[in-house]
């Protein structure tokens, strides 16, 4: 670990108190000089960190993500975690990381991403600064047919980590995204590379993206009138912990057995008693929503009275529900 990044760690551990640059320089074994330059290296990739005669104090309003400032809210050890300023996807960074043999719980954390994707090739917005975007790999040893478990814990940990620290209740609309207030605020893509000869996944990708607070200017395009921000501003300590409460909870789900999370995915389905649009193979149906039965299927009812279980399709909220 370089000077600057364990002059982080403890500014992170003291985050809005000061720690004077003697006490760090005796603590790290270095000159109080090569604190001096370790702040400055610091600042210079965004942190917020002032200066005065008790010391360097990291700021509570602070926004830029650090890997110990997630690390101290995690209850375990095992996360590899890789923090990013900007890429692409995250969920492309740890494929590219498990093709080349990285361990499972490797963790993709960005401040931004520039092509982040949502289910069926959508854009995902992922402003810097603004959201929680992250990836997992994962090494279960389950069949293909239970991979949509791994959609269903996530979504059931992200409403847990988001209902902790904004008060407020969230609706999970099958399969794979969160709702607060009628207005998406969470999306997850599950990716697997699989094994078609035994029947089972060589890895899968989970990615997670958390709008935290709106972006500057307000959410355009796609995303206007759909998306909408857990708070209206977001710092580096509220997007940690919310960020280290996901992993958290999913850990406890995938370790123990991912059915556990049925009862709590089915009890927040958010378009149960709504209309709603299913499109398949490029035909759309209005339907009404019934439930989601043990297997997380979707149970509809058409207009022609006929109900299905439907465990594949792209599905949003129909304009009837006003």
């Amino acid at each position: 670990m370089s000077v600057k990044d364990k002059v982080l760690e403890y500014l992170e551990l003291g985050r809005g108190t000061a720690v004077s640059g003697g006490a760090l320089a005796s603590r790290l074994g270095v000159s109080r000089n090569a604190v001096f330059k370790a702040v400055g290296e610091l600042r210079d990739a965004g942190y917020d960190i002032s200066s005065s005669r008790g010391g360097y104090t990291l700021s509570k309003d602070d926004n830029t993500l650090s890997v110990c400032g997630i690390g101290k809210y995690l209850s375990e050890s095992k996360y590899n975690i890789h923090l990013y300023n900007t890429v692409p996807s995250t969920n492309s960074v740890v494929k590219e990381m498990a093709e080349r043999g990285a361990p499972e719980w490797t963790v993709a954390v960005a401040e931004g991403q520039t092509a982040g994707r949502g289910r069926l090739g959508r854009t995902f917005v992922s402003p810097a600064g603004t959201g929680i975007y992250l990836s997992v790999l994962l090494r279960p040893d389950i069949a293909l047919d239970k991979v949509t478990l791994i959609t269903v814990a996530a979504a059931v940990a992200a409403v847990r980590a988001i209902e902790k620290h904004s008060g407020k209740t969230a609706g999970i609309k099958w399969v794979n995204d969160v709702y607060v207030g009628g207005k998406k605020v969470c999306g997850i893509l599950t990716e697997a590379s699989l094994d078609a000869e035994i029947s089972k996944i060589n890895y899968a990708v989970l990615g997670v993206g958390i709008n935290v607070a709106p972006p500057r200017g307000g959410f355009g395009g796609e995303a206007k009138d759909i998306a909408a921000a857990l708070f209206d501003t977001a710092t580096a300590e509220l997007r940690s912990k919310i960020l280290a409460d996901f992993l958290n909870i999913f850990s406890e789900y995938y370790e123990n057995g991912l059915e556990r999370s049925i009862p709590f995915y089915r009890d927040r389905q958010y378009l149960i008693g709504r209309r709603a649009e299913i499109v398949r193979g490029g035909l759309a149906h209005v339907v009404d929503v019934l439930d989601v039965d043990e297997n997380c299927a979707l149970v509809v009812r058409f207009d022609d009275g006929s109900t299905e279980k439907i465990t594949s399709g792209d599905v949003s909220v129909h304009a009837a529900n006003g």
